[in-house]
């Protein structure tokens, strides 16, 4: 059985406070957006007591300490699983007078959320990753917190180039987040991937923003298998957001005068395989903040066209996780291969009619604790992109 350690410290300077023996915990990470993290503390004397208040507080006046300051390290054995940022605490007893402390957070891509673009920016490159890896520098400019980008070495290839220089623009009067401005610039056509992690190098912890085209690799597969080290699964179908054609709304060109100041509307983009199997028209509108190029919008309603089109399927499977297993949160973005063999997908001519690869783009761990005695995680997979061989612009 793998041991977890939870380290708390300073969100700044990565100072430690103290490690906490925490009950009840889950943790998940996730491409492109916050995880989130829980757990509890039972406090079972004044010792115990005077170390959590180390890390929550007790009073209004504990300005150095509690959360939105505080982050936990999630230890598993020697390697950090993520980092993530405590945003409550609550002390509670019952009536028995038994007294614990509940904590909740999110991984560290949740600050970028509470950061906002509070001078009017504009960035341009031919390279959507460098762009990412821009605004998180400009953000990193005031108080900084340690954060590192890290894209890939353009190599022989040279960089990914748009078919032309890409430029991004915020407006101080928009009030949007960093956060909001990197989930806009991935939900393109050709928007970059990106996450967060702790590593440990030399025996110094350094935050690193990771941004690549496409996280991970499927050069090998992790595999999971029903029976075997697969213990739930369920694969839903959804389309209650899904659309048949995508429409992207930007901002008003600078030049309009005020009474011609309406926004950018991108073509519209359809994919003809919905019409032909006969599918009812379904519209959606997607807003693009601070873009006012017709490509750009053009470029962001065939990438939810490609996404979101029809039926979404998200297939979930939760799974042993062993000690030593090769799938780790730092991992997200590679190929796992899914073997079901039950009473819904039955052998079929002795072989498996359920075999398929997915990416993984989300992980929610829940360590071994009193009554499950081995590591489980649920993993999110993503549905492979679909081609629009049939887009067609109105």
């Amino acid at each position: 059985m793998a041991f977890y350690r939870y380290q708390f410290c300073d969100l700044v300077t990565d100072r430690p406070i103290a490690d906490l023996d925490l009950t009840g915990v889950s943790f998940d990470r996730r491409i492109c957006q916050p995880g989130t993290f829980s757990g509890s503390v039972a406090v079972t004397g004044t010792e115990i007591a005077e170390k959590v208040a180390r890390v929550v507080g007790r009073h209004d006046e504990d300005l150095g300490r509690g959360p939105g300051r505080t982050v936990v390290h999630v230890w598993r054995g020697d390697r950090i699983w993520g980092t993530y940022l405590i945003w409550s605490a609550e002390p509670k007893s019952d009536n028995r007078g038994r007294i614990t402390v509940d904590l909740a957070g999110a991984s560290l891509e949740s600050y970028l959320h509470h950061r906002e673009i509070r001078t009017d920016l504009t960035l341009e490159d031919d390279d959507p990753v460098r762009l990412a890896g821009a605004l998180i520098e400009v953000m990193e400019e005031d108080r900084p917190i340690g954060l590192v980008p890290v894209g890939p070495e353009r190599t022989g290839e040279g960089p990914r180039r748009s078919a032309e220089p890409r430029s991004v623009s915020y407006r101080a009067s928009e009030a949007i987040t960093f956060g909001e401005a990197l989930e806009d610039l991935s939900a393109r056509d050709d928007g970059p991937e990106w996450m967060m992690r702790t590593a440990v190098r030399d025996g110094e912890r350094i935050r690193e923003f990771v941004v690549r085209d496409r996280l991970g690799q499927d050069r090998t597969e992790h595999v999971f298998a029903q029976p075997g080290n697969v213990l739930a699964w369920n694969y839903p179908a959804d389309s209650t957001d899904a659309a048949t054609t995508w429409r992207a709304r930007g901002d008003a060109p600078d030049t309009a005068p005020d009474d011609e100041a309406e926004p950018v509307l991108s073509r519209v983009w359809t994919d003809a395989r919905f019409e032909e199997t006969g599918w009812p028209l379904l519209d959606r509108t997607v807003d693009a903040p601070g873009v006012t190029d017709l490509d750009e919008l053009d470029a962001h309603a065939r990438w939810w066209a490609g996404r979101s089109s029809g039926t979404v399927r998200f297939p979930q499977v939760t799974v042993r996780l062993a000690e030593n297993t090769t799938l780790t949160p730092d991992r997200l973005g590679d190929s796992a291969r899914l073997v079901l063999v039950n009473d819904w997908f039955p052998l079929v001519n002795g072989s498996p009619s359920f075999s398929r690869s997915w990416r993984v783009i989300g992980m929610e761990v829940t360590p071994a604790s009193r009554g499950q005695g081995e590591d489980t995680a649920t993993l999110i997979f993503e549905e492979p992109r679909r081609s629009l061989p049939g887009a067609e612009e109105s």
